[in-house]
């Protein structure tokens, strides 16, 4: 998965670009698609940190956005918040594959 850090309206900085880089390592271990990319954008809205993500790829479209006083919080919010998303998908993934696996045994 190839992970990239776009900074906007925002000073781009060597610790805030690699603590972003890490936290995003978490979601690629959730992501099966090799080919996906992840494009986390730091920007400066009206003084307020934000952070938007998106997760694009073969199988997965995922989309997390938050704002908070600190860059810090904020990325790790929408770190949160995509996780979320990812395990969501999941289960409703693993509960279909039930379903379906359920209704050949009965057949």
């Amino acid at each position: 998965m190839q992970i990239e850090v776009v900074f906007r309206n925002l000073t781009p900085s060597d610790p805030l670009k690699n603590y972003a880089l890490k936290r995003f390592q978490k979601v690629e271990r959730m992501v099966d698609d090799e080919e996906a990319k992840l494009l986390a954008t730091l920007s400066m809205e009206s003084g307020t940190p934000r952070v938007d993500i998106q997760l694009s790829g073969k199988d997965v479209n995922f989309v997390a956005s938050e704002k908070n006083d600190d860059m810090y919080a904020a990325i790790d919010l929408a770190n949160d918040r995509l996780g979320q998303q990812l395990r969501k998908a999941s289960e409703r993934r693993s509960q279909i594959d039930r379903s379906t696996i359920g209704d050949a045994l009965d057949a």
